[in-house]
């Protein structure tokens, strides 16, 4: 991933290092194993991970001037650090892919702690501000147009609701990622299944049946899931920039004073951090559909996944963590104009409130509801197209003076009644408020 977009942790996590690291792990873990049940009699240092150097430099050159391979690479790299006796025994029985599948579920294991953790703080800052606006009106469009009042703290408790949905997938694909293989070179276990299931213990994971490789319908889930998580960010993205926009201008991201929107001109203020996790996400849904394009191997493995894993998976979770990094800060400076949201309620003079009108007269005229609803459809559609108060020719219509008296229609235009059920909301969402 370029430095524009990197996240520090999540870069740690997929770093060289790292996964050499976690080669290193796994090969002790076997080795490990393999002295618990018996299989050797060779003492393992308590602190061989630490004591084995790794140095990437050295590991690179040996692959492309001699072996044209990474992991006898690595093999060749850290046996010499091993004690004499130890030596015959690192990666005996083994294939390439023990290591290197079980330490990359190791990283995709860690990554989703990290996106846990930055998908926490999200949430709070998410439900921090809606409950800071709980109680602050603005109207809710459909299809870009006005419909009925809410609350930006009813818009911001669904974006919140909808993150836990992604919490939860997110939060069972760390199950499903917690597995590791040490079964051979086709899954037929060279080294006895005891092995495997000691091993993989110590290092936190369950045994998989695998092949050489882990299946990769796991890693597809994983893809998918970010690009799910991608797609709510993209979409509160959106709507804080739809809310930007100068003739709505609702919302507005954080400008400061030495800030530039423009190199031509000077008043723009541009909603640059929503754009900029609108159009990641759009790559994190095209690495999702290379992750399923890998699902497919010949036989008991071949090469077409590797090649694409080594982009698409550090990539993918260093772009889904540098998102929700990114888009915490954006809610959290997010500057709300209230008054705004006020004024453009009133935009349409009463017409969002046709709703009320309309189920009242049906009630009272004792007219069939597609009737009553063309009625005031007829006045309605008067209203938007010649810029007229709703509630003015409502009262001057003969049509409605006769079945509705002057504060019944008035009433019809309670803000208050729109925003009786948001308790209920609330509720439902964040549970009881403490």
């Amino acid at each position: 991933m370029i430095a524009r977009y990197s996240h520090p942790q999540m870069m740690e996590i997929w770093s060289e290092e790292n996964k050499f690291n976690n080669w290193v792990r796994v090969e002790t873990a076997v080795l490990r194993a393999k002295v618990r049940v018996g299989f050797i009699k060779v003492r393992v240092p308590k602190n061989l991970e630490k004591k084995i150097k790794i140095d990437i430099s050295e590991i690179n050159r040996i692959e492309k001037n001699v072996t044209g391979h990474d992991v006898i690479a690595f093999l060749m790299h850290t046996s010499p650090q091993l004690t004499k006796k130890l030596q015959p025994h690192w990666h005996n029985g083994m294939t390439s892919y023990d290591p290197q599948d079980t330490g990359t579920f190791l990283q995709l294991r860690d990554s989703v702690e990290l996106l846990l953790r930055l998908m926490d703080g999200l949430e709070a800052v998410v439900r921090s501000r809606a409950i800071e606006f709980k109680h602050s009106p603005m109207i809710g469009r459909t299809h870009g147009v006005h419909a009925e009042p809410i609350t930006f703290g009813v818009k911001l408790a669904n974006w919140y609701d909808e993150l836990r949905r992604q919490y939860d997938r997110l939060s069972d694909m760390h199950t499903k990622l917690s597995v590791g293989k040490i079964s051979g070179a086709v899954g037929m276990y060279t080294l006895d299944p005891i092995i495997e299931k000691e091993a993989c213990s110590m290092l936190g994971l369950q045994p998989i049946i695998a092949t050489q490789i882990i299946s990769r319908d796991i890693i597809a889930e994983y893809l998918s899931t970010l690009a799910l998580i991608g797609g709510t960010l993209e979409k509160i993205g959106v709507n804080i920039r739809t809310l930007q926009r100068t003739e709505i201008r609702e919302v507005q991201e954080y400008f400061s004073p030495t800030q530039r929107g423009s190199s031509a001109m000077p008043h723009k203020r541009n909603p640059i951090g929503s754009e900029n996790v609108s159009g990641l996400a759009r790559v994190l849904r095209g690495y999702a559909l290379a992750a399923m394009e890998n699902q497919n191997t010949w036989d008991e493995r071949d090469l077409a996944n590797s090649g694409a894993e080594r982009i698409i998976l550090p990539d993918a979770s260093i772009l889904l963590a540098y998102m929700l990094a990114r888009l915490t800060k954006i809610i959290n400076d997010l500057v709300v104009n209230t008054q705004r949201m006020r004024l453009n309620i009133g935009l349409t003079k009463g017409l969002v409130f046709s709703q009320n009108v309309q189920s009242l007269f049906a009630a009272k005229s004792k007219m069939p509801r597609e009737d009553a609803y063309r009625v005031v459809q007829e006045i309605a559609q008067r209203c938007w197209d010649e810029d007229k108060n709703f509630v003015k020719v409502l009262l001057n219509d003969p049509r409605i003076k006769k079945v509705l008296k002057e504060k019944e229609i008035v009433d019809c235009f309670d803000l208050d009644s729109k925003l009786a059920h948001i308790d209920h909301i609330f509720l439902d969402v964040f549970g009881e408020e403490k």
